[in-house]
């Protein structure tokens, strides 16, 4: 496996870790630390979600113009940022805040991935290396 795909796949590591560690304590800190209510929760449930259905479209028209190296580097600054910001929360609407920024994040995360991944492999590595990177995530 070239280096290249090596590194998307730790990057892809990283971010999974960091999504799979915020994403169950969060429910917990707003409700128990917030004092949000479970309407509130979902509230925050869908601002990580929102951002992910539209910006991706733009993601994509920015891979054909700029280094797709660049694209998923802003994407892990954000994601740091957003999970810097959540830890220092102390109301819903920041919480909803700083998932609208997770949900950026993975926009510019995962279509920067697949097209480096479709770049740097071939037709027989393809599957394998975007298997292990939605393993991650």
């Amino acid at each position: 496996m070239n280096k290249v795909l090596v590194l998307v796949n730790i990057t892809g590591l990283i971010i999974g870790v960091s999504y799979g560690l915020h994403g169950p304590i969060l429910p917990i800190f707003a409700k128990n630390i917030i004092g949000a209510t479970y309407s509130e929760l979902g509230f925050i449930g869908l601002a990580n979600f929102i951002p992910y259905m539209f910006i991706p479209i733009f993601v994509g028209i920015l891979l054909d113009k700029f280094n797709k190296g660049y694209l998923l580097a802003i994407g892990a600054a954000i994601n740091s940022t957003s999970i810097y910001l959540l830890s220092i929360a102390q109301s819903v609407p920041e919480i909803m805040g700083f998932r609208i920024m997770t949900g950026i994040a993975h926009a510019f995360f995962w279509p920067p991935c697949q097209a480096i991944i479709a770049n740097e492999s071939n037709e027989q590595t393809r599957v394998e290396t975007s298997r292990g990177l939605q393993c991650f995530l």
